[in-house]
C-alpha cells in the first residue's frame, strides 16, 4: 500500500517546464524519418502525456501544422492531430492522423455539419485511409493560426472553473490573454463557436473552455508547451492563495480496506460484472471520503465529462449502516445507484432522444474513512478510474475550497456520456469474452515449470495472474517472459512455509487486482528417502511442510477471502500420481501428497455449499526443476529403465509437457460443475488411475 500524505494543508502543485533541450535533440534524431516538426511534436506531447495534473489516461490532444507528401498532390498542408485511441504519454508517429488542412478550413466555412458527416469529411481527407480517426476537436486545431496547439484537462483550471462564476474567475485572473468560453460539446459546434469569438479576441495566447480544459498554441513546439505550463502554474498559484485543505494523517486498515473490495467485487459479480478493483492510496481520496458532505458533492458529477467514459456519472458513497450487515449496505447502495442512474439516462433521453442504456453499475466507490477505489473490466481499466478518481478528489477539494464545487449539469454531462463520436472509443474496443475474463489468479511456485506454464496459459485466456515464488531472480525473469500481457500480470516473493504465506500471497493478488478467484497451489519439492531412517524422516518433515502444510495455509486464507467476496471461487492442487500409486524409496513425497489430496477433498465438502468448489490436477513426471539429474536418474534406476524411456514410461509412450499440466490447471479453473475431482495429465499410469 502506498503512503497517505502527512497532515496539515495541501501544497499547490507548482508547475514547472520539463523541455529539455538535449532530450528534444533525441527525438530530432529518433523520428528524423518524420520530420522536424513531428519530432518535437511527439516530444512535448509525451511531457504533456507524463503529467497527471494535466492529462490522465488518453486525455487531451495535440497538433502541428506542417506539410506532408501526398502520393499524387505532392507536397501538400496538412493537420497531424492526435488520433483517438492514442495516449501523448507514449504517442507515436502513427497517432497522428494527417488531415488535409485546407479541407478542414473549408469544413469551418459550413454553417452546418452533423457529428456523423464531420467524422466523414475528416476521414475522407485524411493522407492515409489506415490512420486512426481524427480528434473530434481536429476542427479546433485547425482554426488557431500557430502551428502547434495543446489541449489539455489541467486539474487547476477545472478547480477554476468549476464554480457557478468559473469564467468570470478565469477571466478575472488571465485577462485578455485569455479567451475564456462558457462549456459546450466539442466538435464542429464548438470550433464554430470559438470561430465566433476569436473574431472579436485577437490573437489569445490560451483558450479556456469553462468545466472542460484549455488550449494554447505557439509557432514551435516548446512555444506552444510552456505556454500550458505558464497558465496551469498560474492557476495553481491562485488556488494556493485562496484556499487550502487538510489531509488526513493516519493510512486506514489494510485488512478493512480488502474485505471492503473484495465485498464490493462479489456484489458487483452478483449483478453480472466480474471486473478488477483497485484502491487510491491518495491523500486527498482519503481526505474527501471523510468528508461528511462527501456525497453530496460527489453527486455533483466529474471535474470534466471526458471522465465520464470512465468514471460514469458519479462515484458511489457507500454510507455507513450499524443496523446493516456489509453485504446488505452494498446491496442497497447498488440499488440506490442503480435506480438513480435509471432516472437519469429517462431524464435525459426524455429531453435528448432515445438512448440505450448502459449498465448502471458505478466504476468508482467511495468509502467514508477508508478512500476511493474503482473497478473495470481490466486492471488498466482499473487503475485508470482509480487515478482519475483520485485526481478528482483533489480537485474537487480545491474548487469546494475556493468556492463551490459546480461542474457541467447532469443533461450536458448525459450528452457526453452518450454521445455516439465518445461511444465509439469503447464500443470500438468491446470483444467477445475469453473462457477467463474477468478471472484474477494466483499461482505459487508461478517463476518456472508448471506454475510458469499455468500463469501463462491463463494469461493467454484472459485472466489477470500473480505469479508468487520464493525466487527473486526466477521471478524477474518470468515476469519479463510475461511482459506481452501487460498489467495482467503481478508477482510476489514469497516462501510457501513461511507461517502467514497465505495471508502474502492472497493480500498480494487483492492489491494487486482488487479480488481473488483462482488460486493454483502449485509451489512443492519431491524429497526421497526410507522413512524407516532418519534421513527418510527428516526428508519427510521437509515435505509436509512444502507438499502439504502450504496448501493449508493458502487453501485458508483463499477460502477466507472467498467468503468475503462471496462469489464462489476455486481452489486447485498440484498433486502427484504419488497420492494414489506410491513408490518404494519415495516416501516422503508421496505420503505429503496424499495428505494433500485429503486435504482437496475436505475443501470440496466445506465449501460446496458457498460455490468454492476444490479440485486437483496428478501429473507425473513432467521435467522441471522439481527433477533434478540425481533424482531422475534415481527413479529411472528404481524401474530399471533408462533416464528417457522414465519419462516416456506411460500407456501413451509420450513425454508429458508442463503445457499439458497447464491445459488441464485451465480447465478445472473453467468447470464450473466440477469439485472434489482429480484430473490426471501422466500419459496414462493404470496404477495411478483414480478410484
Amino acid at each position: 500500500m502506498g503512503r497517505i500524505s502527512p497532515p496539515g494543508a495541501a501544497k499547490p502543485r507548482l508547475m514547472i517546464s520539463r523541455y529539455d533541450e538535449r532530450e528534444a535533440a533525441r527525438f530530432l534524431e529518433r523520428y528524423r524519418a518524420w520530420g522536424d516538426d513531428l519530432a518535437l511534436r511527439i516530444y512535448t506531447s509525451r511531457l504533456i502525456g507524463g503529467d497527471p495534473s494535466l492529462v490522465l489516461h488518453g486525455g487531451g490532444n495535440t497538433s502541428v501544422k506542417t506539410q506532408a507528401r501526398a502520393a499524387v498532390d505532392g507536397e501538400v498542408d496538412v493537420l497531424y492531430v492526435k488520433g483517438s485511441g492514442w495516449d501523448l504519454a507514449t504517442i507515436e508517429p502513427q497517432g497522428f492522423p494527417a488531415l488535409r488542412l485546407d479541407h478542414l478550413h473549408r469544413m469551418l466555412e459550413q454553417e452546418h455539419l452533423s457529428d456523423e458527416e464531420m467524422v466523414n469529411q475528416q476521414r475522407t481527407h485524411l493522407l492515409d485511409f489506415r490512420s486512426p480517426n481524427p480528434s473530434v476537436e481536429a476542427l479546433l486545431h485547425a482554426l488557431l493560426p500557430q502551428r502547434f496547439v495543446d489541449h489539455t484537462h489541467a486539474d487547476a483550471i477545472l478547480a477554476l472553473t468549476d464554480q457557478p462564476d468559473g469564467v468570470a474567475r478565469a477571466r478575472a485572473l488571465f485577462g485578455p490573454r485569455a479567451l475564456v468560453l462558457e462549456y459546450g460539446m466539442p466538435g464542429f459546434t464548438l470550433a464554430k463557436r470559438a470561430q465566433a469569438a476569436l473574431r472579436e479576441h485577437s490573437n489569445p495566447s490560451l483558450i479556456i473552455l469553462a468545466k472542460h480544459g484549455l488550449f494554447t498554441a505557439g509557432e514551435n513546439a516548446r512555444q506552444s508547451y510552456e505556454r500550458m505550463v505558464e497558465a496551469v502554474d498560474e492557476a495553481e498559484r491562485e488556488l494556493g492563495r485562496a484556499c487550502a485543505f487538510s489531509l488526513p494523517a493516519f493510512a486506514p486498515d489494510h485488512t478493512r480496506r480488502r474485505n471492503a473490495m473484495l465485498a464490493l467485487r462479489g456484489a458487483l459479480a452478483e449483478r453480472g460484472s466480474r471486473w478488477l478493483g483497485c484502491w487510491s492510496d491518495d491523500g486527498a481520496a482519503l481526505a474527501l471520503s471523510l468528508r461528511e458532505d462527501a456525497e453530496q458533492l460527489c453527486a455533483r458529477g466529474p471535474i470534466t465529462p471526458d471522465h465520464v467514459l470512465r468514471t460514469r456519472p458519479w462515484p458511489l458513497v457507500l454510507a455507513p449502516d450499524a443496523a446493516a450487515t456489509e453485504r446488505a449496505r452494498i446491496d442497497a447502495a447498488l440499488d440506490a445507484y442503480a435506480a438513480r442512474y435509471e432516472h437519469y439516462v429517462e431524464q435525459g433521453s426524455a429531453r435528448l432522444g432515445a438512448r440505450a442504456p448502459l449498465d448502471p453499475l458505478p466504476r468508482v466507490v467511495v468509502l467514508p474513512g477508508l478512500g476511493i477505489c474503482a473497478f473495470g473490466e481490466t486492471a488498466g481499466a482499473a487503475r485508470a478510474a482509480c487515478d482519475i478518481a483520485a485526481h478528482s478528489a483533489h480537485t474537487i477539494l480545491q474548487a469546494e475550497a475556493l468556492g463551490r464545487y459546480q461542474p457541467i449539469s447532469e443533461l450536458q454531462l448525459f450528452e457526453m456520456e452518450y454521445w455516439p463520436l465518445e461511444r465509439a472509443k469503447v464500443d470500438g474496443a468491446a470483444r467477445a469474452p475469453a473462457p477467463l475474463t474477468g478471472s484474477i489468479a494466483a499461482v505459487t511456485g508461478g517463476a518456472s515449470g508448471i506454475g510458469l506454464a499455468v500463469a501463462e496459459e491463463y494469461a493467454r485466456h484472459d485472466a489477470h495472474v500473480l505469479i508468487a515464488d520464493r525466487d527473486g531472480e526466477a521471478l524477474e525473469r518470468a515476469a519479463a517472459h510475461l511482459e506481452r500481457y501487460g498489467t495482467r500480470i503481478a508477482s510476489a516473493r514469497c516462501d510457501v512455509t513461511a507461517a502467514d504465506a497465505g495471508e502474502t500471497v492472497v493480500n498480494a493478488c487483492c492489491d494487486a487486482f482488487g479480488g481473488i478467484d483462482v488460486v493454483v497451489s502449485n509451489a512443492g519439492i519431491a524429497p526421497a528417502g526410507f522413512l524407516d531412517t532418519d534421513e527418510g524422516e527428516a526428508a519427510l518433515t521437509r515435505s509436509l511442510d512444502v507438499n502439504f502444510h502450504a496448501h493449508r495455509r493458502l487453501a485458508r486464507a483463499a477460502f477466507e477471502a472467498f467468503l468475503t467476496q462471496g462469489c464462489g471461487g476455486t481452489l486447485l492442487f498440484n498433486l502427484s500420481k504419488q497420492a494414489f500409486a506410491q513408490s518404494a524409496g519415495f516416501g516422503p513425497y508421496g505420503v505429503a501428497k496424499t495428505a494433500a489430496l485429503a486435504l482437496m477433498r475436505q475443501y470440496a465438502l466445506d465449501g460446496g455449499r458457498y460455490g468454492i468448489r476444490a479440485n486437483a490436477v496428478n501429473a507425473d513426471r513432467v521435467r522441471t526443476g522439481l527433477f533434478t539429474p540425481e533424482l531422475v536418474a534415481q527413479r529411472a534406476a528404481a524401474h530399471g529403465v533408462t533416464s528417457a524411456e522414465y519419462f516416456r514410461g506411460n500407456l501413451l509412450h509420450r513425454e508429458v509437457q508442463a503445457e499439458d499440466v497447464a491445459q488441464a490447471f485451465r480447465y478445472l479453473a473453467t468447470a464450473r460443475a466440477t469439485t472434489g475431482c482429480v484430473l490426471t495429465v501422466d500419459g496414462g499410469v493404470p496404477a495411478a488411475f483414480p478410484r
